[in-house]
């Protein structure tokens, strides 16, 4: 942590996004991507800028090599897969032959046509109805950055309050800093020194690359505050809390000493907790991986396993055989706690062009969820006997994302049971995720069928209320969620349906995360949550005061 001598002005706060959590506090350290314009001294001909580019292209590709290589050894195969996807591209014939056919229709110098149509490209993605496809801009500005570069022959570099032009992966002054830039690319996370310990971004979202990987590494990271580098003075100290999406300048020693704890475990708020009475709090993760940060927290079990994110993170669809091993990772960590699975939500803003492999392809543009596993029953099929496999290691609830309906729910049912019919699998229970006002308005009879419920605030509040998802978290729009009449009698009928039925209703998204909705919560006749791993002890806290106010 910086000891830095403490400023007598008041201390700021910034509000950003937050896209991965933790808490750190450091010195600013300024990251600059140094973009060159096109040079006419390079234009030499083009038989030398042909031999320029293929020399770039394959420099490049060997570093994604070590980069994967580096990725696998510190956190699995599947992060090394980021990299290898950008080696691919870098080989990729056809990718080449276009630059190079450029150059010499053109007859302009190998960063031109570098620029030229990599800035084509990432129009493309970025006119994409796809929030996927958008994020994966920044994987190409990435490549487009470090070509221009190596054919620039310039390195990005860092500067700080007491030094400049530090390499990336050395601070001279070897300070504690939170790095600080436009963007960050995927690189970044795996090739930066000891010293980093978080990042805050003008550009960015939870899906992208480089936060996916800063998030495996524990680094905290808050995205979506414009001007960085006018609003950060360089002699700062910084507070970001990667769980609130929350940037304090100069705090004072009271703030410090409100997040002692988050920061002496290392910046990531995983302080143990014990189960409380009254509410199950139970742990989100979106990886296998997580889990280990699920029993660090003292879940009661995995409330929420979004799936889909194995899939975005390789690049690719998962086999039977790769989804089965990662659902038993997670099964068996958490020895016999429940563990609820969610079937891949993928389509509308997360998709990819791997979704897109079949005929059906065309089909189901715009389809997310429930929708998309009906049209693309290989899916539903592969995940439902991975996880009929899984199964076998411990109890399983098995969560079927965006179901409008009763109907919906009993079709996708029985194609799971048709899928795993062969596997007898046993522990297996199937819930339906509230999160679509539709399906709210027929919970009586979806509760008839389902063995269990779940409330997806996220989705929810963003379908109720026409919320824009991308600007700045769901409590970021209309109103206060504490004082909202609107969506607390929804979340009150849900559970009073569900204990007429006799079945569970547990509650996940941000508005479970919020310890000061905690007891709002309970009072709602909710006796489950679902959240972060780093929110677990603060809503179990505000569960034990809430009982005491209550006796």
């Amino acid at each position: 942590m910086v000891r830095a001598k403490r400023h007598l002005s008041v201390e700021t706060r910034l509000k950003g996004v937050a896209l991965a959590p933790g808490v750190a506090v450091g010195r600013p350290c300024f990251y600059e991507s140094q973009h060159a314009e096109p040079d006419s001294a390079y234009r030499t001909g083009s038989p030398h800028e042909t031999q320029r580019l293929d020399n770039a292209l394959r420099w490049l590709a060997r570093q994604r090599s070590v980069l994967a290589r580096d990725a696998k050894a510190r956190l699995g195969p599947e992060y090394a897969e980021i990299f290898e996807a950008h080696r691919l591209m870098l080989a990729d014939e056809s990718f080449k032959s276009q630059l190079l056919r450029v150059i010499e229709e053109k007859g302009c110098s190998a960063q031109e046509a570098v620029e030229t149509e990599l800035n084509r490209y990432m129009e493309r993605l970025e006119a994409a109805d796809s929030e996927y496809l958008q994020q994966r801009v920044a994987d190409m500005r990435e490549i487009q950055l470090a070509l221009l570069d190596f054919l620039h022959r310039r390195v990005t570099c860092r500067h700080c309050r007491d030094a400049v032009d530090c390499s990336i992966g050395h601070c001279r002054q070897g300070n504690d800093h939170i790095l600080v830039g436009a963007e960050i690319g995927a690189s970044l996370p795996i090739e930066t020194d000891q010293h980093t310990i978080g990042f805050i971004v003008e550009k960015g979202g939870p899906n992208c690359h480089a936060v996916i990987l800063a998030r495996a590494l524990g680094y905290p990271v808050i995205g979506n505050i414009r001007k960085l580098s006018g609003r950060i003075p360089p002699d700062a100290q910084i507070l970001v809390n990667g769980d609130t999406g929350e940037v304090i300048l100069d705090p004072t020693e009271e703030t410090l000493s409100h997040y002692h704890s988050a920061l002496t475990s290392g910046g990531r708020s995983l302080q143990r907790s014990e189960p409380v009475p009254g509410l199950k709090v139970m742990a989100n993760i979106e990886q296998s991986t997580d889990v280990h940060d699920a029993i660090a927290a003292g879940a009661e079990g995995v409330g929420l396993y979004r799936t889909e994110m194995e899939l975005l993170v390789a690049g690719r669809l998962l086999n039977e055989v790769e989804q089965a091993a990662r659902y038993r990772e997670v099964v068996r960590g958490m020895a016999g706690k429940p563990v609820c699975i969610r079937l891949l939500d993928l389509g509308a803003d997360k998709t990819a062009r791997w979704l897109a492999t079949t005929r059906q392809g065309d089909e189901v543009v715009g389809q997310r969820g429930a929708r998309l596993l009906l049209a693309r029953p290989e899916l539903l099929r592969a995940q439902a006997r991975a996880l009929a496999r899984a199964s076998k290691h411990g109890p399983i609830h098995v969560l079927y994302p965006m179901i409008v309906d009763v109907g919906q729910f009993l079709e996708l049912r029985a194609l799971f049971d048709q899928a795993v019919a062969d596997l007898q699998p046993s522990g297996l229970q199937h819930g339906v995720l509230f999160e679509v006002p539709a399906a709210c308005l027929a919970a009586r009879q979806i509760m008839q069928v389902a063995g269990f419920g779940c409330i997806g605030t996220n989705d929810l509040v963003h379908y109720l209320f026409a919320e824009d998802r991308g600007g700045g978290g769901v409590t970021a729009g209309h109103t206060s969620f504490e004082t909202d009449v609107l969506l607390w009698e929804l979340i009150q009928q849900l559970s009073r349906v569900a204990r007429q039925a006799g079945k569970p209703m547990a509650i996940c998204g941000e508005l479970a995360g919020n310890p000061d909705l905690t007891s709002r919560i309970m009072q709602a006749g909710i006796s489950a949550i679902s959240t972060s791993p780093s929110h677990i002890a603060k809503v179990r806290r505000a569960a034990q005061i809430s009982a005491i106010g209550v006796h």
